[in-house]
């Protein structure tokens, strides 16, 4: 029975481009391993990847790390510049309102 809703699921996963990545039991109770924490991604769309099982000492769940590596070379870099104008009155109420914060911050301590 269970292996038929398996078969159902990836089936419908599998209508949508998904699979489950995930090939080893993430938790292990009593004597009972179980895939629980999956990972269903479309393997179409990256050029490889690969999942890690780590074991976690401070759960009754594994960890899985998965690393995706791609080629981005296609993908123009964009740089952008962020200028802030500056001008004497700017300037000089900021100076204004950090001395008056500091001054503030002082007789607040006494």
């Amino acid at each position: 029975m269970e292996s038929e809703k398996k078969n159902e699921l990836d089936n419908l996963l599998l209508s949508y481009n998904l699979i489950n990545i995930i090939n080893f039991p993430t938790r292990i109770q009593n004597i009972s391993p179980t895939a629980i924490d999956n990972i269903f991604m479309n393997v179409s769309e990256f050029e490889s990847y690969t999942v890690t099982h780590i074991l976690n000492v401070l759960s009754d769940h594994d960890c899985h790390l998965l690393v995706i590596s791609t080629d981005y070379s296609h993908i123009p870099i964009q740089i952008s510049k962020t200028i802030r104008k500056i001008i004497k009155y700017i300037m000089s109420d900021f100076l204004n309102k950090l001395n008056s914060n500091a001054v503030s911050a002082m007789f607040d301590s006494i």
